[in-house]
């Protein structure tokens, strides 16, 4: 886990605060049931989602402009250097895509919850 977090880089505190967050408010109206705070999980949910885009992006930037710089290597060096950074800038992906699914997994319950709730 901690490798996966290191590899993605500086971008994956954002997507582990608002995952968090969201995941945490889905909690809260799966057990509470309350709808109050559904639009918040949302929003949270979308906040979490263009973090894992904006890490993502961030560090297939950071791969391709290093191995630009990387004019010593063969071919064959580099695509293996390509791979590798490209395995490692999956990490937002990763992280976020579990975050989220596990906050829908909450917002499922909640829902259900709401509606086979006694009036």
């Amino acid at each position: 886990m901690w490798t996966l977090f290191r590899e993605g880089g500086y971008p994956m505190f954002f997507v582990l605060g608002f995952g968090f967050v969201a995941l945490g408010w889905a909690a809260f109206y799966a057990a509470t049931g309350r709808k109050r705070p559904l639009g918040f999980v949302r929003g949270m949910m979308l906040a979490t989602l263009f973090s894992v885009a904006s890490g993502t992006v961030s560090d297939f930037g950071a791969v391709f402009h290093a191995i630009t710089g990387m004019k010593e290597l063969t071919p064959d060096g580099r695509m293996a250097i390509l791979l590798e950074g490209l395995g490692e800038s999956m990490g937002p992906g990763i992280l976020g895509f579990s975050l989220l699914s596990m906050t829908a997994l909450l917002l499922a319950v909640g829902a259900l919850r709401t509606e086979t709730a006694p009036a």
